[in-house]
């Protein structure tokens, strides 16, 4: 009896030294803090990932362990569960308990959750022989938020390899204010602290987090540590691979790469990497060590989830700037939901060698306080009677633009152009005596481009828009160039004017002052080059082609953004002064860049602000404004945007590409593809462009191929207009009998088979309904019960 007594004592002891020893994130998420922060003996991320390495493995029969499942209605009906806020459209839900949130839309009836209420009972298999979800892995579904932190230590400078999960924080407390929840979060052993605030709108559920409330303890860059990634609410309305009854739920996502592709739910390719993708590209500042891979761009700040006649729109309304896209499937990551989600980039970090040795890599992170003022996210919560179609969602992004950004509609009814870039002069080596020297060459004068623009005017191109680029001196020479003066090597002001005013040609000349290769008057490589984390001045490299790594010479700069107010100024006040009434900026619309120089830092916040005042004011002061791309916060300023892509990355986790980017400014703005003689594959680009409602563009120049060679344009050497001229004339009536009457609506509906081959778009204004089939395999296209043969526009025909 004494024996089991010390045994009981033991037992009990021991249950007690575990209780001491449990670390208080795994308390109740509504716990009090205790202030003082707990010994760190390892990082919470690799912390996290060796439990769910030790953890044992659960079977079929770990199922009678796991909690029963409730219902969302259950789910309010908890002691730990209370009403927040209300409106005409939503009630908002806290349970701080168990650290989520939950809103009912009162139309619907539907329930939504910041993460699934029942991913502790969640009992699908993972894999054949019946394994569940692991403990760990559960938590951090189970989440509200998540970061990731940079160690600022000289031994460490490294970023956390996985996020920090709030139920790794101290402190998770929520908080029913204002008719919403603020959600304080405090990690003593990361030093950071922060309140995520959720409110209910007239349209959509606001989730945000303010910078003036974070915390860095400690960002002595000898010991300190910086917050460098935040996540919020990474798991909401993430959908369980398997209904509760066993079926299969079924459904997709939207991720906004390219034109926009869509991953089915559970398709099955848990062996590739989740979708992670950098909204606006990368930063342009930093300078890759090695060329990076060569994708699409993410355009719009969104991501999209659909079940049936159910599902969501999140947009990034704050902070999109810095922030990625990301989205996972089924049995990827060990997990059983499908899921699509954003994290923010608090801090940017870049890399250098010291010294030139290539083994000494150093990483450097972004110093003092967090540039972006707030990150938020809107969720728009969806429901019909039947199911939600990719234009569903396409509309609702459409109407934020409407509402919150001051998007109109550009478009005229009935109106269709051909689109065509030119590009006029460019510098080419040559030598005289023996003495190598750039002389400045004409590619495609005004007189020639103005002959191009008269052989398909014969052949039915009767309107055109035209991006007219290298156009100016300064830009020819690859200085900086504000000055609206013709050059002459291209024929001078009398060719410019005269070409400028054909009839049918709506001519913009446009110049990019994205890099300089040398200084001129008011701007220099050095006072109005951007600088890098690591103090360096930025220089756009070129990459090896065979071996992807940076080529040796002299690189053009980088112009810091607080340049670009200046440039703008500039270049409006002479296209004024020039009589010009169309403008455009180059790659001002697309690359989105910072500047860590210590007097005139510019975050890609800053500089997207700078981006869009200097539109705006192009817009009201010259006129017309055309956009070389267009990232979302540039839709609204710009009166046509060419270079909008067809296609996605084409990553492996995605299924099908769709014209997601198409269907939300369709009717808004006029656009059109990217130069079709540019793509591997002409045909399918022109037919996919047809099915997106996309204008026809071609890249054309005067010069040959062997003009091009060893100079800046000698990836053009495709364009010369001779190979083009028919297909180009072509492939624009086609586009013009079908599309002209559809220009000024929105698409209503966009369809696909599940082949691909035959793509239905459904154009809608006032009640009106006009449907286009586009059938890719048989080279044919319908229009108001009319078929149209493609084959004679296709280079090789219906096989092109």
């Amino acid at each position: 009896m004494k024996m089991a007594d010390r045994k009981f004592k033991k037992a009990i002891v021991f249950a007690l030294i575990l209780t001491m020893l449990m670390p208080l994130g795994s308390m109740a998420a509504s716990s009090t803090e205790d202030e003082a922060a707990p010994a760190e003996t390892s990082d919470a991320a690799a912390s996290e990932e060796n439990s769910e390495e030790t953890e044992e493995k659960e079977t079929k029969e770990d199922k009678n362990k796991l909690p029963e499942k409730i219902t969302d209605e259950q789910a309010i009906a908890l002691d730990t569960c209370e009403k927040a806020g209300e409106n005409d459209k939503f009630i908002l839900y806290a349970d701080g308990e168990n650290d989520r949130w939950g809103v009912y839309v009162k139309a619907s009836k539907n329930y939504w959750w910041s993460s699934p209420i029942n991913v502790e009972a969640e009992d699908i298999p993972m894999n054949e022989d019946g394994s569940l979800m692991k403990s760990a892995k559960r938590k951090q579904i189970g989440s509200s938020a998540a970061i990731k932190i940079g160690d600022l230590r000289q031994e460490k400078r490294t970023e956390s390899p996985a996020p920090v999960y709030s139920t790794k924080a101290n402190s998770v407390k929520y908080k029913v204010e204002n008719g919403g929840i603020a959600v304080n979060y405090k990690y003593n052993s990361q030093g950071v602290e922060f309140t995520m605030h959720v409110v209910l709108e007239e349209d959509d559920v606001y989730v945000y987090v303010d910078t003036s409330e974070i915390n860095e303890k400690n960002i002595s860059t000898v010991d300190g540590k910086v917050l460098t990634k935040l996540q919020l609410c990474p798991a909401f309305g993430a959908i369980a691979a398997q209904k509760d009854d066993g079926s299969v739920n079924e459904g997709y996502m939207i991720v906004p790469d390219g034109s926009g592709a869509v991953i089915q739910y559970n398709n099955g390719k848990q062996s590739y990497s989740e979708y992670t993708q950098q909204v606006y590209g990368r930063d342009y500042t930093a300078v890759p060590l090695n060329a990076p891979r060569v994708t699409e761009q993410a355009y719009l700040p969104m991501v999209a989830s659909v079940n049936g006649n159910k599902g969501f729109v999140a947009i990034v309304s704050d902070g999109d700037t810095n922030v990625y896209a990301k989205a996972k499937v089924s049995m990827q990551d060990n997990q059983v939901y499908n899921n699509c989600y954003f994290e923010f980039e608090t801090k940017s970090q870049d890399s250098f060698f010291m010294s030139g040795d290539n083994s000494n890599k150093i990483n450097v992170f972004e110093k003092d306080g967090i540039k972006t003022p707030r990150f938020g996210i809107k969720y728009f919560l969806m429901d019909k009677d039947t199911d939600i179609n990719y234009a569903d969602c396409a509309e609702v992004y459409r109407n934020y633009l409407i509402k919150e950004k001051g998007l109109t509609a550009k478009t005229q009814a009935n109106t269709s152009d051909f689109y065509v870039d030119f590009f006029g002069g460019v510098l080419k080596q040559t030598s005289i005596l023996g003495i190598p020297f750039d002389l400045k060459t004409e590619i495609t004068g005004f007189e020639q481009a103005g002959e191009i623009m008269s052989k398909l005017k014969d052949k039915g191109v009767d309107t055109a828009v035209v991006n007219y680029n290298n156009w100016t001196n300064n830009e020819i020479k690859r200085k900086v160039s504000t000055s609206a003066s013709p050059s002459g090597t291209l024929g001078g002001s009398s060719d410019f004017e005269d070409f400028i005013e054909t009839s049918g040609l709506q001519v913009f000349p446009s110049i990019n002052n994205f890099t300089m290769a040398s200084s001129s008057w008011g701007y220099t490589t050095f006072s109005n080059s951007a600088t890098r984390i690591s103090n360096a001045y930025s220089r756009q490299v070129s990459y090896s082609p065979a071996f992807g790594v940076a080529m040796s010479g002299v690189s053009p700069a980088l112009i810091a953004p607080d340049t670009y107010v200046k440039i703008f100024d500039e270049m409006i006040e002479d296209y004024k002064d020039e009589g010009l009434t169309r403008i455009g900026f180059g790659d001002y619309t697309t690359k989105l860049v910072s500047d860590f120089s210590k007097k005139n830092t510019s975050s890609r916040y800053d500089t997207a602000k700078k981006i869009v005042e200097g539109l705006t004011k192009a817009k009201n002061e010259v006129g017309s404004v055309i956009a070389d791309g267009a990232n979302s916060y540039v839709i609204p300023c710009v009166d046509q945007i060419v270079n909008v892509p067809v296609y996605s990355s084409g990553f492996n986790v995605t299924d099908f590409d769709i014209p997601f980017y198409q269907m939300v400014v369709h009717g808004y703005v006029p656009y059109a593809t990217k130069a079709i003689n540019a793509s591997s594959n002409t045909g399918e680009t022109f037919m996919l462009a047809l099915a997106a409602g996309s204008g026809i563009h071609y890249d054309m120049t005067y010069a040959p191929a062997s003009t091009l060679q060893d100079t800046d344009f000698d990836d053009l050497y495709y364009s010369n207009y001779e190979g083009w001229v028919d297909m180009a004339a072509k492939q624009y009536n086609i586009a013009k009998e079908l599309l002209t009457g559809v220009s000024d609506m929105t698409i209503s509906k966009y369809e696909r088979s599940e082949d691909g081959n035959v793509i239905t778009t459904t154009y809608s204004k006032d009640g009106k309904n006009v449907v286009v089939e586009i059938d890719k395999a048989n080279a044919t296209a319908k229009v108001d019960g009319k078929t149209i043969d493609l084959a004679g526009a296709i280079e090789g025909g219906a096989e092109g």
